[in-house]
């Protein structure tokens, strides 16, 4: 999608949106290539199968574009009415067929991007909140949409990995993460290295290849082998999953 049919002028937010656009055709690439029969196969996610991801996809660009119509309109429209409502919206949607849940991802990242096409800079900076009821301005949904994006497509478990993704998405996806840690304490003493004097007493670093850290921090990492874990903060400076950032 051209940048020019956006109405905002703001070139930041310009790159944003490319970004996210970028993510959303990866994620329909990876759509695209599974059979039919594979939609009922696990995912990466416990629980849930190839169907209940792409599900889940459809349904959160729904649920941003009602944070974009609450943004453009002033009326507070939540992203879902309850997380007992968006379990099942998701339970439902994994029962749909493989050429019904192609339309639900192709059709709501087509609602949700015709949303922020139109929004002006006013729109973009009006505030909004999260499932979480964490306010944040409207533009904060082109990440929180790449995101979801990104990750889930990987979670297919259809042959895409953290080596694919762009390295600014990356250290975004590390700094979300190192943030809702520090807001939730629930990774005192650990900290992500390497850094240039090696850790503080009581902190333990992990550190490694970025692809293999992020996968790490997210808790998706295949293996260990290729991290360092050092010090004698958090784990005792032992192996182990990284705490959890959602």
């Amino acid at each position: 999608m051209d940048a020019h049919r956006d109405a905002t002028v703001d070139p930041a937010l310009e790159d944003e949106l490319t970004e996210a656009r970028r993510a959303a055709d990866y994620f329909r690439n990876r759509l695209d290539e599974l059979e039919d029969d594979e939609f009922a196969a696990d995912s990466l996610l416990p629980g849930w199968t190839r169907a209940h991801v792409v599900a889940h996809v459809g349904y959160n660009a729904h649920a941003l574009a009602r944070l974009m119509r609450w943004a453009e309109t002033g009326i507070e429209t939540p992203m879902y009415v309850s997380e007992a409502a968006r379990d099942e919206e998701i339970e439902a949607g994994a029962a749909l067929d493989p050429g019904q849940l192609h339309y639900l991802f192709a059709d709501s990242q087509d609602a949700l991007d015709h949303l922020w096409q139109r929004a002006t800079d006013a729109v973009w900076s009006a505030e909004v909140k999260t499932r979480q009821d964490d306010p944040l301005p409207a533009r904060a949904t082109v990440w929180l949409r790449a995101r979801e994006l990104w990750l889930h497509a990987i979670d297919l478990d259809s042959g895409a990995g953290f080596g694919d993704l762009p390295e600014d998405v990356l250290r975004h996806l590390l700094a979300d993460i190192e943030e809702s840690w520090a807001r939730n304490g629930d990774a005192r003493g650990l900290a992500l290295g390497p850094s240039a004097g090696g850790p503080a007493p009581g902190v333990t670093e992990v550190s490694g290849p970025l692809p293999e850290l992020t996968a790490w921090a997210v808790g998706r990492a295949r293996s260990l082998a290729s991290l360092r874990f050092t010090g004698d903060g958090w784990n005792g400076g032992e192996p182990g999953n990284a705490p959890a950032w959602l």
